[in-house]
């Protein structure tokens, strides 16, 4: 059925069909760059930021195609009722892990990519003209580059990269699953753990053959920040740590920073830009070890607590 992508857009958004062309053929063009330190110190961050024309077409992507993209469970970044420490606790219980990372994750997933995806997933039935247009309103084209990529800073990227990799983590999670091995990916940070240390060379081995081999995304690892962990050493998971008795935790230097931000409220110091800071990091710590929050409610007293809301 013809146009049936510009037939739906044009009802909800209340435009013409017109306009809605000519955003979607402008779509691409239309973004805010600039550039933030990478949290490794080492270089840029491109950063790049849709119009307000261009997020409007992207959030109803997002309401009306996303919930027909399948997420697979290994996949928790970006997901609705998950955080890091769901990324963690599938690893509690194994002594040894392997950590690997994707080199330039967002930009390295091509609008070609998601093409290639939507031909092949079932459950979509847009033709090629309106595959096209959605391609065109979810990625970006950078001025140095002739194609669209991924944008890290669109609402529509995060959840996106993780339906296009469906077929990898689908695929590796298989792997994992008949070696006894469990497996999670937060963006482009996946982690592997295990009884049996020798498997971790498997994993890595089994992981380059797979990027070799998949039609789409095409991506390559980061070897610089490949990590062998065992319970010799400190277990960290995407920020959060692994204690030897199977706890995940904060870390002492993220809880030494929350009671010295406490310190300062009791004194006044904080602004109150500083306070709501303050109560988000809270509200995250409880989701994470709640059992330090209620410490901090003994210490501080919870009415501090609560008046930080």
């Amino acid at each position: 059925m013809k146009d049936v992508l510009l037939e739906k857009m044009s009802y909800d958004l209340l435009l013409k069909k017109e306009q809605i062309i000519h955003l979607i053929l402008s779509a691409p063009h239309r973004y805010k760059v600039y550039q933030i330190p990478k949290k490794s110190g080492a270089g840029m961050r491109t950063i790049a930021q849709p119009a307000k024309e261009v997020k409007i077409l992207q959030y109803w992507v997002i309401e009306n195609c996303f919930p027909l993209m399948p997420i697979h469970r290994a996949a928790t970044a970006y997901v609705k009722d998950k955080n890091i420490r769901d990324n963690c606790e599938p690893h509690i219980k194994n002594p040894y892990f392997l950590k690997l990372d994707f080199k330039d994750f967002f930009p390295s997933i091509k609008s070609d990519d998601f093409i290639q995806y939507m031909k092949n997933i079932g459950n979509i039935t847009f033709d090629d003209i309106d595959i096209q247009r959605l391609a065109r309103i979810l990625f970006w084209c950078p001025k140095e580059y002739t194609g669209l990529q991924l944008s890290i800073g669109a609402p529509s990227s995060p959840y996106l990269s993780n339906a296009i990799m469906y077929r990898f983590d689908n695929e590796i999670d298989l792997y994992c699953t008949q070696h006894n091995i469990s497996y999670t990916r937060y963006a482009d940070d996946m982690t592997f753990s295990m009884l049996d240390k020798t498997l971790r060379e498997n994993v890595q081995q089994k992981v380059i053959e797979l990027l070799q081999s998949i039609p789409f995304p095409q991506l390559e690892l980061n070897n610089k920040k490949t990590i062998w962990g065992s319970k010799a050493h400190r277990r960290m998971i995407t920020g959060l740590i692994i204690s030897n008795d199977e706890k995940i935790s904060l870390g002492r230097e993220r809880k030494r920073r929350i009671r010295a931000q406490l310190n300062y409220a009791i004194n006044g110091k904080l602004t109150p830009e500083q306070k709501k800071s303050l109560s988000g990091m809270l509200a995250f710590v409880r989701n994470i070890e709640p059992d330090f929050v209620l410490r901090l409610e003994k210490k501080y007293g919870r009415e501090l607590i609560s008046n930080l809301r």
